[in-house]
């Protein structure tokens, strides 16, 4: 009998610890735009704009009239970090600052603070505008 118990906690610690744990707690995850609000005071309504965060990877996506997307790089040490973006639908490509728009972004990379991180929404703040997303 204490064998049949030790084998089965074993089994469930091996389970249990092959789970990876996000790294950048309840940023991780698919969000969907809703606002782009920028520093002049004009604010965006965004349709189909979403983000995915995974690890230290981000992939922006417009799948309005004119589908986008992109991937770069993500980090949430001290702030959030979006940028280097080198992936344009699939293929490497340059990005330019037009496609960056779309997303609230201003230069390949942008740095923003964390106004607001539930699991449900989501504010970030760049020196260019206030981004406002909902969990997807």
């Amino acid at each position: 009998m204490k064998q049949i118990i030790l084998c089965v906690c074993l089994l469930l610690g091996v389970l249990c610890s092959c789970d990876k744990k996000p790294i950048n707690g309840k940023l991780d995850g698919r969000w969907q735009l809703m606002t782009i609000e920028y520093n002049d005071g004009s604010i965006k309504e965004c349709e189909r704009i979403y983000c995915s965060i995974q690890l230290h990877l981000v992939e922006l996506m417009d799948k309005g009239t004119t589908p986008l997307t992109l991937i770069g790089h993500f980090s949430s040490a001290d702030g959030v970090m979006m940028g280097e973006f080198k992936y344009q639908d699939n293929m490497e490509a340059t990005v330019t600052e037009e496609d960056l728009n779309r997303f609230g972004l201003n230069s390949s990379v942008t740095h923003f603070e964390v106004e607001k991180a539930t699991g449900s929404k989501m504010i970030l703040k760049s020196d260019y505008a206030r981004l406002t997303y909902r969990k997807f």
